[in-house]
């Protein structure tokens, strides 16, 4: 780049893309347009812009395959890898039938395939974890100097504590997810069933497209979608959240958990206990004993919820969105330089 020169950054947006994915690309993209960088979104139907000085991928995840439209630009690439999670699970723990699991194991291929032409043309990588880093390196065959780990960000004028946590009666422990089975929902639902049936506090579920019927006393299932702001009440409002998933890359809802001052039970595999840092209970997921005796502790002893609670909200305030996204600057500047030594 010559000096003065703004940093041009064209953006792939996809026309199908997650919840997570779409927030992730939104905020940075929101927060390097404040940087004075120079945004160039085109989609998946149009050319690479000319214009731009670097290109960024920012939505790899899963068995999803870098896209053709990038194959044969000339401008250096930077793509951001949220994991490779269907690489390294178990097959009953990640897809619901065999079917599932062979369209899977398909679609594994194909994205394998593509990371052969991918390989040579990326200049970096960017994932969100160093658990994800070393993940990744191995499935597609990447150096790690090229791997740059950064975190996100998390929205804390959605996410806070308030009066509000103050005043709530706080009778219930809590479970929010987009389902699907590594968020291990059957064995939080187990652990439940473990605690004293008389004096256990509800059991609250917010887990859009959970199909199944559970019928347990004192267990609240919600299957729709709420809004952020919602969500963020059920935060304020519980005595404990409980997310001991089987896999994450990061792990959004602990760090959104702690930032409403809700003490978090999480796992002691993948990214957790990175992103929760000493905040937060580390349970193993494969054990309902585990879980259950987390929730146990919770619930009976309070000094232990007001240490994690002030324990959360220090590690939440850690993560936002500009840190994140000036980060994702200094990797597409650096890029840029080292392409055109």
């Amino acid at each position: 780049m010559q000096k003065g020169h703004s940093l041009k950054l064209a953006i792939l947006t996809r026309c199908q893309e997650s919840f997570s994915l779409r927030i992730y690309r939104e905020n940075i993209m929101r927060e390097l347009t404040m940087l004075g960088i120079e945004v160039l979104p085109f989609t998946e139907d149009d050319p690479v812009p000319k214009t731009c000085d670097i290109v960024w991928e920012p939505g790899l995840a899963g068995s999803r395959s870098p896209h053709p439209v990038l194959e044969n630009t000339q401008q250096p690439i930077v793509a951001t890898v949220h994991g490779a999670g269907p690489f390294m699970m178990k097959r009953h723990e990640i897809y619901p039938n065999l079917f599932s699991a062979l369209r899977g194991k398909i679609h594994e291929h194909r994205t394998l395939a593509a990371w052969r032409w991918f390989r040579i043309k990326v200049s970096a990588i960017i994932t969100v974890s160093e658990y994800a880093s070393h993940e990744i390196s191995s499935i597609f065959d990447l150096p790690l100097n090229i791997i740059y780990s950064i975190h996100h960000g998390i929205d804390h004028d959605t996410f806070h504590i308030n009066g509000e946590r103050m005043t709530i009666h706080r009778n219930y422990l809590l479970h929010v997810s987009q389902y699907q089975i590594i968020k291990n929902v059957e064995r939080i639902f187990a652990a439940y069933t473990q605690l004293p049936a008389e004096n256990r506090p509800e059991l609250v579920t917010i887990i859009p497209r959970y199909k199944k019927r559970a019928l347990i006393r004192g267990l609240r299932i919600i299957t729709v979608s709420l809004s952020q702001g919602e969500i963020a009440k059920w935060y304020r409002g519980a005595m404990g959240f409980v997310f001991p998933s089987l896999r994450e890359s990061f792990g959004m809802p602990i760090l959104e958990a702690m930032a409403c001052g809700c003490p978090v039970i999480t796992s002691k595999v993948s990214a957790c206990p990175e992103v929760a840092g000493n905040a937060a209970l580390l349970v193993d997921p494969r054990s309902v004993v585990d879980i259950a005796n987390a929730m146990k502790r919770l619930m009976e002893d309070k000094t232990l919820r007001d240490s994690l609670q002030q324990k959360g909200l220090l590690r939440a305030q850690q993560f936002n969105w500009k840190k994140s996204a000036e980060e994702h600057l200094e990797v597409f500047k650096n890029t840029v330089r080292t392409v055109r030594a």
